[in-house]
Parts: C-alpha cells; structure tokens; sequence
C-alpha cells in the first residue's frame, strides 16, 4: 500500500486551544495499481518543547495495513502542517 496524497482537508473545532482536529481523505494505490480512498480523523497537539503529538483514527479501516501506514500519512500531515497548509484552514473560518 503506498500513500499517495491527503486531501479532503476539513479543521474540526475543539475546545483546548493548542490541539486541531481536522477529518481528511487519504487516497492510496495497492500492489495492483488500483486507487483507493479512505477516510480519516487526525489530531495534532503541539507542546511547549519538541515535536508536535499526531493521532491518527482511520475511519473506514478494512483490509488496510495500517502499521506500515501511519509512520507515512504521519510524515506527509507534518509535512502539510510545515508547509502551511493546515493553518490556511484556520484563516478560512
């Protein structure tokens, strides 16, 4: 399973100020080159020191490796998150 983009971005209000929720679409490609979707529940809590706590809840998890999955669609949710594309969701509402 490869991840190959998340998209779908929309920021879930919460009441703790240095916690974002937000609910996304991971599209992946199988071994046989078929395109699927999935959707996604993720948080990111940012703390005084060192890196910020991602949690990831797959919604509709069937027959998905997730183990070798979260370390990726982690890495790119920092990625969207150095990038400014999480907090361009904020400035929207």
């Amino acid at each position: 399973m490869r991840l190959i983009d998340i998209d779908r971005l929309e920021m879930v209000d919460d009441h703790i100020h240095y916690r974002k929720r937000y609910e996304a679409s991971i599209i992946l490609m199988d071994n046989k080159h078929q395109i699927k979707r999935n959707a996604i529940s993720f948080s990111i809590e940012y703390r005084p020191v060192g890196d910020p706590l991602i949690d990831i809840k797959f919604i509709n998890a069937d027959n998905i490796m997730m183990d070798k999955l979260i370390p990726k669609v982690k890495q790119k949710i920092t990625q969207l998150d150095h990038d400014g594309v999480l907090a361009a969701l904020h400035r929207k509402n």
